[in-house]
């Protein structure tokens, strides 16, 4: 998009043609805008990282489909759309939504400006919706969330007009938000929040059992460096291009970006060497650093360095602040999403209004500065404005979808699907950690006509209070007349605690296939442990087969070091060594 302005001279007048610095018309600023697109595109892999390594074992690729899901359904709605409600300027666009640009397909005088700048705003979308999927994790349906990440580009699209668009009504205020602090962070953090509160924690979450930890930090580690590096194209490639001095508010904004992030990272260091007894926790680095990085997005290219450490430094201190309140509040967001995101993008609108400064280089971004610099407080109450505004449509709009998804769909994953994870219940992955046990397919030992299944178990699965283990232990369940025997040998050990639940999966172990259980509905069941009822509800998910010892009266002598398990269904016996 182009204007034209008219300048006097000495000579006479002359035409002159300026470009909006959010067109990227001309091939070099479309080039630039492309590439940092390209670039953002790498932080799904972060975030999918990132998540997978602090949500459990047994959900870790369930966390990176939803990433997946995020591109491809958030994609396409936005596509539809979104694009058209934030970048429309047909007919009918006003201050809260435009309107045209629907279902993307510019003229070809027209494609590289639109197409240059839709690739980049879609990356944008699809990171608001990504931020909520860490909050939710582990007991949230797989479909659902396919729904859920389909319509959150409409939570997005909206305030992406109000600040960016020439029409929004924030934007025509004189709000400042170079890179998504509203939009974006305070979008995704907001509806985190809400999704989080919906959905509520996961099994044995705040309570003595909670057995939660970290599948892989290492990974967690690494997520967090891609995300930094996607990051300095999300703040960069802002600018809208390098042409005329646009280049120079980009190098700025790396400047800043990597200065906030540093000593952010400092914060979190010295806090976790603190509170945590000398010791530096992973989540504390990372949510330090990561609300280093949302902190300074909006005033990335408008601040200085000395303002970006001070930017950066306190968000990660009220980062952490936020994330231990949530706990002590008992609401369950695995990788601190509200805390990073919703906290961290509320506090960089905030900080633009007092550490900004007025854009005279690009004479574009910024049309007045902060408190600090003028001594006014204009636009202070312009940020604190956007980001009540912002926080209140991304709860309301949010809520309607998750409660419309709750009502309909369902949002929870049932109890034996959670316990045993998403990765086996929604993905068929084969090798699944589930508290102390872990199933792993015994397919090749199936090709191999090989009766030795490959079924690992750790014995702590089996272990109970002051109890001693000797002799043998039968579990028996009852289906249509048929009796199932469980066989467990074991040495004679003092036991600790007790496992709460038994899962078998049919698609892991062959003897499944045999019997009238796989076929048997819904119902209760009786299990005998030694002779000690236990009435237990039997229910068939998909192909899993959850026992769960909802009941423990009465069992005492459970076994503390398992060697050997065997099965049997009606006169067939099957063998699995414990290893």
């Amino acid at each position: 998009m182009s204007t034209t302005e008219t300048i006097t001279t000495q000579n006479g007048s002359v035409a002159m043609t300026t470009q909006d610095p959010r067109g990227g018309e001309s091939w070099d600023d479309a080039t630039w805008i492309l590439t940092s697109a390209f670039i953002i595109f790498t932080m799904q892999s972060g975030f999918g990282l990132l998540e997978s390594g602090t949500v459990s074992e047994k959900n870790e690729v369930n966390i990176m489909a939803k990433n997946v899901a995020d591109v491809v359904f958030g994609g396409i709605s936005y596509w539809m759309l979104g694009y058209g409600f934030s970048f429309g300027d047909g007919s009918g666009t006003n201050g809260f939504c435009g309107s045209g640009k629907f279902f993307v397909d510019p003229d070809d005088d027209k494609m590289g400006e639109v197409f240059s700048k839709f690739v980049f705003q879609s990356s944008f979308a699809t990171t608001a919706t990504t931020i909520v999927s860490g909050a939710i994790a582990e007991r949230t349906k797989y479909v659902s969330y396919i729904i859920f990440s389909f319509f959150n580009t409409f939570v997005f699209c909206f305030p992406a007009h109000w600040v960016w668009a020439p029409s929004g009504w924030l934007k025509q205020m004189g709000l400042v938000d170079v890179a998504g602090d509203g939009p974006v962070h305070l979008v995704g953090g907001v509806t985190a929040l809400v999704g989080a509160l919906i959905v509520k924690p996961r099994a044995r979450r705040y309570t003595p059992d909670d057995d939660h930890e970290m599948a892989s930090p290492t990974n967690a580690l690494l997520g967090l460096f891609i995300l930094w590096w996607g990051w300095l194209a999300f703040n960069c490639g802002s600018t809208y291009g390098i042409s005329n001095n646009k280049w120079k508010m980009a190098a700025r904004s790396a400047a800043t970006t990597l200065m906030s992030a540093s000593m952010a990272g400092m914060v979190g260091f010295l806090s976790s060497f603190i509170v945590n007894k000398r010791k530096f926790s992973v989540p504390f680095i990372i949510n330090s650093i990561l609300a280093g990085l949302v902190s300074i997005t909006a005033a990335c290219a408008v601040t200085g360095i000395w303002e970006s450490l001070i930017i950066g430094g306190f968000g990660a201190l009220i980062c952490l602040l936020a994330d231990h309140a949530m706990n002590k509040l008992k609401i369950d967001d695995p990788v601190g999403a509200f805390a990073v995101h919703g906290v961290g993008g509320a506090w960089g609108l905030i900080a633009t209004g007092i550490f900004g400064h007025k854009d005279d280089v690009a004479n574009y971004l910024a049309e007045t500065g902060g408190v600090v610099q003028t001594g006014r407080f204009d636009l202070l109450w312009i940020q604190l404005l956007a980001v009540v505004t912002i926080s209140c449509w991304s709860a309301l709009s949010s809520f309607i979808i998750f409660f419309i998804i709750d009502k309909t769909v369902g949002l929870r994953m049932s109890p034996e699907d959670e316990e045993v994870g998403a990765d086996f219940c929604e993905h068929d992955i084969k090798k699944v950690r589930f508290g102390a046990v872990v199933f792993q397919d015994a397919k090749n030992e199936e090709d191999n006509n090989n009766s030795d299944d490959s079924l690992q178990i750790d014995p702590d699965i089996f272990r109970r209070e002051n109890g001693t283990a000797n002799g043998t232990t039968h579990i028996s369940t009852v289906s249509n007349g048929d009796v199932h025997n469980i066989q467990i040998q074991r040495s004679p050990q003092r036991l600790d605690s007790l496992g709460k639940d038994v899962v078998l999966a049919s698609r892991c172990f062959k003897f499944w296939r045999f019997g009238k259980l796989a076929n048997t509905p819904s119902g209760t069941r009786r299990i005998s442990v030694e002779g000690a009822p236990i009435t237990t509800r039997y229910r068939r998910s998909s192909s899993n087969f959850v026992y769960p010892f909802n009941d423990t009266s009465g069992i005492s002598n459970l076994s503390s070091n398992v060697n050997m398990i065997s099965f049997s269904t009606g006169s067939n016996s099957y063998g699995s060594r414990i290893v």
